[in-house]
């Protein structure tokens, strides 16, 4: 089976995106005569004819419109790994902040990613609250900042709005506490803005048994049935429960994870980073 090259598929893409050989030839920079030849040089490989051709239009024939995701999707993977390859000879430092409350469902796969495609390319994060992170980005102490909040920020990039969740131990019963014992972050930060609100929606009593913004004090308060807390999806460990209903608690609802960057251009690493960041969030 012979190899399809990548420009064949890339001008059948114009082709159709255009409705028109004339105009895919100007885009990409060839003969209008190359270009018919690249789609009939195509047509053969496939063994089908892919376009309908007049003289007012160019339609995609039923086979053309089969063809056209799988196109698309070879094309796509081509030029990102070119882009990744490319993008290991780059070098720099960028200045990465990240929300506590963000930190176990990013930098793992993050921190991987960048080791092994962007050896060159140093990253310094620092985590911290997100209101700090947001001050930290205006004063110009960090490039790019990861921040969870409970409304949308006009200048952020929206990654995830993942929903919150009351957890808490297997065997901890809401029923058996009169005085609801809740641990989690201090002041300031949206999963405890989150938990104060849906408690007290509800009118229900509670004591804030460990204010920490460490994720690690948290869930151990949580584990060792302590506590309940607001964790958001994505984060809740295998080994604890999600309550979903009790009459003490009413539902959380939603955060909004956003990636805010400097005012000042990016650098060609942080515009990767950024980028593969993005990537992390897929359907963001």
């Amino acid at each position: 089976m012979a190899d399809i090259d990548t420009r064949l598929l890339r001008s059948f893409l114009t082709v159709a995106a255009e409705r028109s050989f004339s105009i895919a030839a100007e885009l990409l920079g060839c003969s209008q005569g190359t270009m018919s030849l690249r789609i009939r040089t195509l047509e053969e490989q496939v063994g089908m004819r892919l376009f309908e051709r007049n003289r007012a239009d160019v339609r995609l024939t039923d086979a053309g419109r089969d063809l056209l995701p799988g196109a698309q999707a070879m094309v796509d993977l081509h030029d990102r790994l070119l882009e990744r390859a490319d993008s290991k000879l780059i070098a720099g430092t960028v200045r990465l902040g990240v929300a506590e409350d963000c930190c176990s469902s990013l930098l793992p796969e993050f921190i991987k990613r960048m080791r092994s495609d962007y050896s060159a390319l140093e990253v310094n994060i620092h985590c911290s609250g997100s209101a700090a992170l947001r001050q930290d980005l205006q004063a110009g102490r960090l490039d790019l900042a990861v921040v969870m909040t409970l409304e949308e920020l006009p200048s952020a990039a929206k990654l995830s709005r993942p929903r919150l969740y009351w957890v808490a131990a297997p065997e901890f019963a809401v029923a058996d506490w009169p005085v609801v014992p809740v641990a989690g972050y201090p002041e300031g930060y949206p999963l405890r803005e989150a938990a104060v609100a849906a408690l007290e929606s509800r009118n229900t009593a509670f004591r804030e048994v460990l204010i920490g913004a460490g994720e690690q004090a948290i869930r151990c308060a949580v584990a060792c049935g302590a506590a309940v807390a607001v964790m958001a999806e994505g984060t809740i460990p295998a080994d604890m429960k999600v309550i979903s209903h009790s009459p003490a608690l009413a539902t959380p609802g939603r955060a909004v994870i956003q990636l805010l960057e400097t005012p000042e251009p990016l650098s060609e690493a942080a515009g990767i980073v950024k980028r593969e960041i993005a990537s992390l969030y897929p359907g963001a």
